[in-house]
């Protein structure tokens, strides 16, 4: 049984590769900047910044 389950393992992670990737949604760029204030009070990030890293991350 372990011989043929160590078989088809390889097959079934070759069709996860050929899949289409997920769709990432990302929160409100607002959102993520009270998130990042919260956990580092003393950063420099403003509201661009986390635009521009979210625009960046939606086109590669």
């Amino acid at each position: 049984m372990l011989e043929q389950e160590f078989k088809e393992a390889p097959r079934s992670r070759d069709k996860n590769k050929n899949s289409a990737p997920a769709v990432v949604e990302f929160p409100e760029p607002a959102d993520l900047l009270n998130q990042l204030k919260t956990k580092r009070k003393k950063s420099g990030a403003n509201l661009a910044d986390i635009e521009a890293v979210l625009e960046i991350l939606e086109n590669p």
